[in-house]
C-alpha cells in the first residue's frame, strides 16, 4: 500500500476531509510560502537497537577532603545484560493548506512506534506524543504552538551524530540526563522528580505547551525563540514553594560553504523540585546549606561548529556550559565538550566516531565547611560535591554503518564510559547505575528504516 492510500485511510480514521496529497516538510527551521492547495502525508522512521551492556569497576582512589567521599566500584567486577529497545521510532502525519498571499497553515502529529510492545505494556503508547504542533508560516517566518523540541535543542541537534538516549548518544553532555527523561515540568514538579535520570535538570528536551517562532533564512543565518506557558505550573499559586516554572529558549545557526556554526541558549525558571535525593544516608541538605533544590534559574549555553568535506564526510564540535541555581547562593556548574564525525569509506560503507568529555562539577552545592561535612548530591546524573573534584567522565563512541539503500541501514556499534572516582554516569538507554568510578561498555547493532 503506497503513502497516498495510507494517508487517505488515516485521514478518514481521524475525520480529516480527503485532501490532495503532496510532500510537506517538517517545520524544523523551514519558513516560507507553500504550494497552492492542501496536503496531507505520512512519513516516519523505525529504529531498533540490540546489544550487550557490561559494568566493570576500576577501583579508583578516593579523594581525601572534608567532603563526604563515595565508595568506588569493586575492581575488576564484571556484570552485564543484553537488551532490545526501540529508539525514537515514530510516524508523522503532516498537513498544510495554502491560505493565499504567501501564507499557509500546517499541522503535525508525531507518534512513537514500538513493535516490541514495551511502550504499550507500560501505558505510554498514544497519539501525538512526539513533535506535534499547529502553526502558520509565510514570508514572515514560521510560528507554532505545541509539544516540540526547544529552539536550543533544534539548533544544536544539527551537530550530533547519535540519538541522545541511545548507548552511543551524547546524553552525558547535556547535563547527564537521557533524552527519554526530558518530560515537561508538570511531570517533575515534585521532590521525586529529580532522580538519577534527571528529568527536571535536563536541557535536551521536548517541551509541552511551547510557543515557537522561527525566522526566515537571511544570508545563511536563521534563528528561533521559544517560551513555555505558565500552564506548566500545575495550577500552583504564586505563594507556593515551587514558583510557576517557565522555559525560555533561543537557537541560531549560520551556514557559509563548508562551515556551519550554532548557538543554543536556554533558561529554566523554577524547574527545581522541593528536595533532592542524597547519595549517602542523608536525604536532605544539612541545615547550614539551605532547604534543598528549590526554585532558582538554571541555564545552559552551547557553542557548536561543523566542517564538511563534501561527499567524504564532516566533523562536529560542541562546547556546553551548564549552571544550576540550587537554593539561594548554592549552585553547581559543568563545562563539557564533544567532538564527533562521519567519514564515508566508499559505496555503502561509512564510519562514525565520537568523544565526549564531561567536566567535574564546580560550585557550592554538596560541599562543606570546616565545621560541617558536606554531603554529595545528584543534579540529574551529575554529582555535586562542592567542587571537590573527581566527578567527571569520558565517553567513546564508534559505529560502522552499512547502507543497504537510502532508507535502510545497519550499524555495528561500540561505546564506553569511564567515570572518575566520584561519578557514576550511565552509558545511556538500558544502562544500569553502577558503582562510583565504574567503567561501562556497550556492544551492539542498530537497524534503521525510514519511510
Amino acid at each position: 500500500m503506497n503513502k497516498k492510500l495510507i494517508a487517505v485511510a488515516v485521514a478518514s480514521a481521524f475525520g480529516i476531509p480527503s485532501l490532495a496529497l503532496a510532500q510537506f516538510s517538517v517545520p524544523d527551521g523551514v519558513a516560507g510560502s507553500s504550494a497552492a492547495g492542501s496536503s496531507v502525508t505520512i512519513s516516519g522512521k523505525l529504529n531498533y537497537i540490540y546489544g550487550q551492556y557490561a559494568n566493570g569497576g576500576q577501583g579508583n582512589s578516593l579523594q581525601t577532603t572534608n567532603t563526604a567521599a563515595l565508595t568506588p566500584g569493586t575492581a575488576n567486577l564484571l556484570s552485564g545484560h543484553s537488551a532490545l529497545s526501540n529508539s525514537e521510532s515514530q510516524i508523522d502525519i503532516k498537513g498544510s493548506e495554502a491560505l493565499g498571499g504567501g501564507l499557509s497553515a500546517w499541522f503535525q502529529c508525531g507518534t512513537s512506534i514500538d513493535v516490541t510492545g514495551s511502550n504499550a505494556a507500560t501505558g505510554n503508547a498514544g497519539l501525538c506524543g512526539r513533535n506535534s504542533a499547529i502553526g502558520m508560516k509565510g514570508n514572515f517566518g514560521n510560528a507554532y504552538i505545541g509539544n516540540w523540541d526547544t529552539p536550543q535543542k533544534m539548533a544544536i541537534a544539527r551537530f550530533t551524530l547519535f540519538s541522545q538516549s541511545e548507548p552511543l548518544g551524547n546524553s552525558l553532555l547535556f547535563n547527564g540526563a537521557a533524552a527519554a527523561d526530558s518530560g515537561n515540568v508538570a511531570l517533575i514538579s515534585t521532590s521525586s522528580g529529580l532522580n538519577q535520570n534527571g528529568g527536571g535538570s535536563n536541557f535536551w528536551r521536548r517541551q509541552s505547551r511551547l510557543m515557537t517562532y522561527i525566522t526566515p533564512v537571511m544570508s545563511g543565518l536563521q534563528a528561533s525563540v521559544g517560551m513555555s506557558t505558565d500552564g506548566e505550573a500545575n495550577f500552583q499559586s504564586a505563594g507556593t514553594i515551587n514558583q510557576k516554572p517557565r522555559l525560555y529558549s533561543f537557537g541560531a545557526t549560520y551556514d557559509n560553504g563548508p562551515v556551519t556554526l550554532g548557538l543554543g541558549v536556554e533558561q529554566h525558571r523554577g524547574y527545581n523540585p522541593s528536595a533532592v535525593t542524597g547519595l549517602t544516608a542523608a536525604t536532605s541538605l544539612p541545615t547550614s546549606q539551605g532547604n534543598g533544590y528549590i526554585g532558582g534559574n538554571d541555564n545552559i549555553i552551547n557553542y557548536a561548529a561543523k566542517y564538511s568535506f563534501g561527499d567524504k564526510g564532516f566533523v562536529n564540535f560542541i562546547y556546553s556550559d551548564i549552571k544550576y541555581q540550587v537554593s539561594g547562593d548554592l549552585n553547581t556548574s559543568l563545562k563539557n565538550w564533544t567532538v564527533n564525525g562521519r567519514w564515508n569509506l566508499g559505496g555503502p560503507h561509512a564510519i562514525q566516531l565520537g568523544y565526549v568529555n564531561v567536566g567535574s562539577t564546580s560550585g557550592t552545592f554538596g560541599g562543606g565547611t570546616a565545621a560541617t561535612t558536606g554531603v554529595p548530591f545528584r543534579v540529574g546524573q551529575a554529582i555535586a560535591n562542592g567542587g571537590a573534584g573527581n566527578t567527571g567522565a569520558q565517553k567513546y563512541q564508534a559505529e560502522y554503518v552499512y547502507a543497504f539503500s537510502k532508507r535502510t541501514e545497519l550499524g555495528l556499534r561500540y561505546a564506553m564510559v569511564k567515570n572518575d572516582s566520584q561519578a557514576n554516569y550511565t552509558i545511556g538507554s538500558n544502562g544500569t547505575i553502577g558503582g562510583f568510578g565504574e567503567k561501562q561498555s556497550y556492544t551492539g547493532l542498530r537497524l534503521t528504516h525510514s519511510f
